[in-house]
């Protein structure tokens, strides 16, 4: 015989955990949200929030992608994200509701997910993201193709800016998406995130596509603007070795220190008449052997929490310029996202010996490959008693959905409001 006061008891335990799941959850979000906002996950190169959460909070990388989409859009949805801290809605119909959610329909979405289950709610949002899709625009006519490009005066950066017409730039932002494809591959992503779309910062995507270029097509001997040419000599001024690009600005130190872990750079040395003296043959590089064995020994990009397969540095962690040999003992994978962090100082690495490295903050504290996760569940749900016990549940008396005149009547209704 079943106890059935027993049975209601956790029923009831049941749906009050799942409001304070809720109520804690939305402020998981929230602070999801503020730190993608300060970009908290940037200083370690980390390629986005998400993959931050996939390292230091143990999320599966899909699950941590929507998880970032949702907290993005809950900054700006203040009468969704209060009902979620309150525990009245889900997750469930939060990831529904922020797919076509605004400031001005939120309200009615609201009500519509305290008066149905998440089921309802799911097809609901996605019926009227389907019919909110916008028409295709004809016969529009394009502005010409048209791009510059310009060394910056001030930093010595190089500004491009550029316009295409609508084929081309599909054209274009297809190859910027293989293009990212490649350069954030890893070990456990063989084919990449087919699900992404082109991405939204397209510099290391247009970087990786030019590395894809220098290393499949040969350069003209006589042309070097089709090559990436360090030009270094000595300087009777300064006292010192000086280095710029070929036909562009000079480098720093910390920039000339990284330049020869490139695959796709050469040097060219200058005596102190300005007469070519040296050109190099990458010999500073490992040998082909030396690069099998490096990939056969760390796979990927050795920095904790990264994971790429492409585009990958031989990085001498003593430079080259300093001493450093061209051994295994001393040679690392590094991404090229990585390998800028390394020499923009936002970590170093240190070598054991027997090929073993420690990364390290400046502060020299050790950066983990896999941090250990850590809660005081008792304390979470002391913070979330005061949820009622029935807040998570729905005012919903059993009808079915009309999913179309669900939709034509919420339409509808936001159209004439604006």
């Amino acid at each position: 015989m079943i106890d059935r006061t027993e049975t209601r008891d956790i029923e009831t335990e049941i749906c009050a955990l799942a409001g304070q799941i809720a109520a804690a959850s939305a402020q998981y979000l929230i602070l999801v949200g503020e730190f993608d906002v300060r970009r908290g996950w940037a200083g370690w190169e980390v390629r986005s929030c998400a993959h931050w959460l996939s390292w230091r909070a143990g999320v599966d990388l899909h699950t941590a992608r929507e998880q970032v989409r949702v907290a993005k859009a809950m900054r700006e949805l203040p009468l969704i994200t209060s009902a979620y801290l309150s525990g009245t809605v889900s997750y469930s119909k939060v990831r529904a509701m922020t797919r076509v959610a605004t400031a001005e329909n939120e309200a009615s979405l609201l009500q519509k997910a305290l008066d149905a289950p998440a089921a309802h709610i799911e097809r609901l949002c996605r019926g009227l993201k389907k019919a909110m899709r916008p028409s295709r625009r004809n016969g529009v006519d394009a502005d010409p193709c048209v791009g510059r490009w310009r060394w910056d005066e001030d930093d010595g950066s190089l500004v491009v800016s550029a316009r295409f017409r609508p084929e081309d730039g599909k054209r274009f932002l297809a190859a910027l998406t293989r293009a990212e494809y490649e350069r954030t591959r890893t070990e456990d992503e063989a084919e990449g995130d087919r699900a992404a779309p082109a991405p939204t910062n397209p510099v290391p995507a247009l970087i990786a596509m030019a590395e894809m270029v220098c290393d499949a097509v040969a350069s003209p001997v006589v042309s070097p603007a089709a090559e990436v040419l360090v030009h270094i000599g000595d300087s009777e001024e300064a006292g010192r070795d000086h280095a710029h690009f070929d036909d562009g600005p000079g480098l720093d130190d910390e920039t000339l220190a990284q330049v020869p872990c490139s695959a796709v750079m050469r040097t060219v040395g200058h005596g102190r008449l300005g007469r070519t003296v040296r050109w190099s043959a990458k010999s500073r590089n490992p040998s082909r052997t030396q690069m099998r064995q490096l990939i056969i020994r760390d796979r990927c990009c050795a920095a904790p929490g990264c994971g790429r397969t492409r585009f990958l540095h031989s990085h001498h962690v003593t430079y080259y310029s300093r001493g450093g040999e061209t051994s295994l003992d001393n040679l690392i994978l590094l991404c090229g996202e990585h390998h800028r962090a390394l020499h923009d100082g936002y970590f170093f690495i240190e070598a054991l010996g027997g090929q073993r490295f420690v990364f390290r903050h400046p502060s020299g504290t050790e950066i983990l490959h896999a941090p250990a996760v850590s809660g005081d569940a008792e304390d979470l749900r002391r913070k979330c008693n005061d949820i009622e016990p029935d807040a998570i549940i729905p005012n919903w008396g059993g009808e079915g959905l009309d999913l179309s005149y669900a939709t034509d009547v919420l339409i509808t209704n936001w159209r004439q409001a604006a």
